[in-house]
Order: structure tokens, then C-alpha cells, then sequence
């Protein structure tokens, strides 16, 4: 029986939690409140959000002092004209998160992921920080990859209406090819791919559908794989070659291993 109930709210986006986990959640709530108040201060308030700390509590991969800078950075991009793009979904824990923060907006949710796990790597991907303790960096292919239904109920979870989110299927070098239902302009990205290669084809896709203002957050910047920063730097060399096109910033690594790209 309670296996079923779990799995009966696990459906709907929710976890069972024991009594004596309750006193964690709260004391984790009541530090984030803290950290929303002092990022405030440095960074630009945020607007309160009634279900914000609890998607962040359930965040795998992206640190909470991370997930508030994509907060405050889709808060800033609101009133540019384009969708929002997640590159790399994984669970759909950020995908929620994203969703409840634009859910009263006019914004479109495109989701791009190919639920088959990470790809093949590249020469360019040299393993930097072995988190699973697999080696190597060719061991890491097929690795991390979910259902694209858990995707679903993450965003059922937090009433984003199906209406208004596209899940793409695919490994985004077949994506771009044929662009099916591919919106015409965004506004902000968050990219995940963790390898060279996909965030090099995603960031020269992007270039072409960005107006000026719109950001990419880039996560694992200068972590897990040397791909990901070789990639960004050589997109922002290529296109900042002759005018600065575009800016470059990287938070202290206190903050979580990303970079925010700004087209200026």
C-alpha cells in the first residue's frame, strides 16, 4: 500500500517524505529566504514566487544559488520578445522551475532533450572533474538520461498548461537540421548539453533567432568537461572578431560552474 501511494504522488510530481524530513525542508526553505534577500541586494530582487523554494529544494544538478540567477535573468529578459528554451532536461526538476517562473506570462516552454543519455564526446572534451567516478570521459556516454514522461508530470506538477510547452525530441545536431516547431525568436536559454559539441551547434543556433538583450545561461562552464568552456570561448571569439557582439560573464565558482552569455 504505501508503495502505491508513493508512487501514486510521484505520478503527479510529488514526493512521499518522512515525518523527520519536514524540520530539513523547513530549515532549507528558511535559508533560501535568506540567500533571496542578500541576492537581492547584489544581483536585483526577485519577485516572490509561493512555490519557488520547494522546486528549488527538488533541483538535481542545479545548485539553488544557481537556479536564482535563471530566476532573476528570465525576470530580466520578460519583456523581450521571444520563447524560453531549456537545452538538456534531464529530469525536468529546472524545466519546472523555469515553467513556474514564466507560467504568467505569454511565453512558450521549448524543451530539447534526447532522453537517450549524453552523447558520444568529442577530442574536445577532456574529463575535468570525474563526478560519477567513471575514469574516463567515453565512459560517461549514454549516462544521465530519464524518461521523457517524468518531463511531463514535472511540469503537470506546477499547472503549466501542455499548450504552451513543446518537448523536442532528438540529439540537437538532427533538431536544428530540420527545425520542426522550432520558435522564431528566444529570449532566454538555459543549455545543459555538457559536451562540446552540442553547445557549439545550440549556441551558433541561437545566434540566429536572439535579438539584443536576450541571454544563455551556460551550465557546467569550466566543469566536468573542458567542452563546454572550448566551446563558449570559441563562439564568443568567433563572433566578437570584429565588434563586441556579445558579453561574457562568469560568476564567482561560489555560486555553482556557469557562464551568461548577453547579446549585446
Amino acid at each position: 500500500m504505501k508503495k502505491y501511494i508513493r508512487s501514486l504522488f510521484n505520478f503527479f510530481g510529488y514526493d512521499v517524505t518522512k515525518k523527520e524530513n519536514l524540520l530539513r525542508s523547513k530549515n532549507f526553505n528558511n535559508l533560501c529566504v535568506a540567500y533571496e534577500y542578500l541576492f537581492g541586494k547584489y544581483f536585483g530582487k526577485v519577485k516572490n514566487n509561493n512555490k519557488r523554494l520547494f522546486l528549488i529544494q527538488r533541483l538535481l544538478g542545479t545548485q539553488p544559488s544557481e537556479a536564482y540567477f535563471i530566476i532573476n535573468l528570465l525576470e530580466k529578459t520578460e519583456k523581450i520578445d521571444g520563447d524560453v528554451c531549456e537545452f538538456g532536461i534531464a529530469q525536468g526538476e529546472t524545466s519546472a522551475l523555469i515553467a513556474n517562473e514564466i507560467r504568467l506570462t505569454k511565453k512558450k516552454l521549448h524543451l530539447f532533450d534526447s532522453f537517450e543519455g549524453l552523447p558520444k564526446p568529442t577530442e574536445k572534451d577532456i574529463l575535468k572533474d570525474d563526478i560519477d567516478g567513471l575514469g574516463n570521459i567515453s565512459a560517461y556516454k549514454g549516462t544521465m538520461s530519464s524518461p521523457e514522461e517524468m518531463v511531463a508530470r514535472r511540469l503537470k506538477s506546477v499547472r503549466f498548461p501542455k499548450s504552451r510547452y513543446i518537448i523536442h525530441k532528438g540529439f540537437i545536431e538532427d533538431l536544428v537540421r530540420e527545425k520542426n516547431g522550432f520558435p522564431g525568436e528566444i529570449s532566454f536559454s538555459y543549455l545543459d548539453f555538457d559536451f562540446y559539441k552540442p553547445t557549439k551547434i545550440t549556441l551558433d543556433f541561437l545566434d540566429k533567432v536572439t535579438g539584443r538583450g536576450s541571454v544563455v545561461l551556460v551550465d557546467d562552464y569550466d566543469f566536468f568537461s573542458t567542452g563546454v568552456k572550448t566551446a563558449v570561448d570559441e563562439f564568443i571569439s568567433e563572433k566578437n572578431k570584429h565588434t563586441e557582439k556579445y558579453k561574457l560573464s562568469v560568476p564567482d565558482k561560489v555560486f555553482g560552474h556557469f557562464a551568461i552569455i548577453v547579446k549585446q
